[in-house]
């Protein structure tokens, strides 16, 4: 029960990486908002993991809605959040010269600007009190350029930035900041890409070093390592979770 008492904001986390952590943190003893743009998977989530969860649906593409989301859950748990995981977030795939615009502002929007902001309205309550933990899901993206990802490959990096600036910032007010890189991970999305013929699980996990993909639970481990007191004297850093993807130079 590593995290036994404490009120978390989990964004994205009805599937893949996102429900790795709230179930993590949920066995671990956290009070959980479940989040996604779909009040039904919110609702379908929670039931199933039961009265520590809490579901809150918003479209975190939108400043207004990233908000609203911040006032209902501290409204659902007593005005204080102690942990807030920023992991809500998707890839648009096209050729740079081809990117449209407005895939690229809304991937920025959802990727980083929603992280931004939901770090701001529920850090204020967390500097008040003198502790809290947040944790940015970014990607080994953040440091790795793959091509035709522009746009997520930025607002990877932006969130590595923007994780170091407020641990800088906020670490004098006890307040924790730091961001997890996965690498490959076999979540619902991959699978079905995969099923559509646009990538070869099997040659990415031959790529990996560890000759695998990584697991949601796995990164939800690590998201209960930075979460949790274990971690007390970290702040600052990018975790990457890639099975050795990114210190294997050689493509």
């Amino acid at each position: 029960m590593r995290l036994a008492g404490k009120h978390a904001v989990v964004t994205g986390s009805t599937k893949g990486i996102g429900a790795g952590i709230a179930r993590a943190f949920v066995r671990e003893g956290a009070l959980v908002v479940i989040h996604s743009r779909s009040a039904a998977d919110c609702a379908a989530v929670a039931r199933e993991l039961g009265p520590a969860a809490v579901p809150i649906a918003a479209d975190l593409s939108r400043s207004e809605e990233v908000r609203r989301l911040a006032l209902d859950a501290l409204g659902a748990m007593d005005d204080r959040v102690d942990v807030l995981v920023n992991n809500a977030g998707q890839p648009r795939v096209a050729p740079s010269v081809e990117l449209p615009e407005v895939d690229y502002r809304y991937t920025l929007d959802l990727n980083l600007n929603a992280y931004f902001l939901l770090a701001q309205a529920l850090g204020r309550g967390m500097l008040a009190r003198q502790s809290g933990a947040i944790i940015n899901v970014g990607s080994m993206n953040g440091a790795v350029a793959f091509p035709q990802r522009l746009a997520y490959c930025v607002s990877k990096a932006g969130v590595n930035m923007l994780t170091r600036v407020l641990a800088i910032e906020w670490a004098g007010s006890g307040v924790r900041v730091n961001c997890i890189a996965p690498g490959y991970v076999e979540t619902p999305f991959l699978t079905g890409l995969s099923a559509k013929g646009i990538l070869d699980l099997g040659a990415l996990a031959r790529r990996t070093p560890l000759g695998r993909l990584g697991t949601p639970e796995e990164i939800g481990e690590a998201a209960v390592f930075l979460a949790s007191d274990a971690a007390s004297f970290v702040t600052g850093e990018v975790l990457t979770v890639d099975g050795g993807w990114s210190a294997y130079g050689y493509l």
